[in-house]
């Protein structure tokens, strides 16, 4: 591999964490902390005037999510929580499909980080069932 090469995979490498910097608040995508197949698409907006996270879970699963529960950290600029905001998830997370949530916030932060703390899964037959 030439230097030039190296050095634009190098700056490659590196761009990701440069847009991240400078906006931590923008729209991210993560795997949900409870099971692989939930998935979260959310950004930072406001909502008559006061913040708030929105966005979509998505089930990547055979069956659908129903209950599911959102944790909202509020981070300061140095990755410090301080707050936190809790929601969930109206109705059924269909099976391969998506699910539109807003979590409303009492402060802004610099940053959020947003996770999945809860589900059920609703087996085909319209039962729910545990984790």
């Amino acid at each position: 591999m030439s230097r030039t090469q190296r050095l634009l995979f190098a700056t490659m490498l590196c761009l990701p964490v440069g847009l991240y910097s400078s906006n931590p608040a923008a729209a991210l995508s993560a795997t949900s902390t409870v099971d692989a197949r939930l998935r979260l698409d959310w950004e930072a907006g406001t909502r008559h005037g006061r913040p708030v996270i929105q966005g979509y879970v998505y089930n990547d699963s055979l069956r659908g999510a129903y209950d599911v529960r959102l944790l909202v950290e509020i981070l300061d600029v140095s990755g410090a929580v301080i707050g936190r905001g809790a929601g969930f998830v109206r109705g059924v997370v269909p099976l391969r499909d998506r699910s539109y949530f807003e979590v409303p916030l009492k402060t802004p932060g610099t940053s959020y980080r947003v996770s999945i703390v809860a589900f059920d899964w609703r087996d085909c037959g319209g039962s729910g069932g545990g984790m």
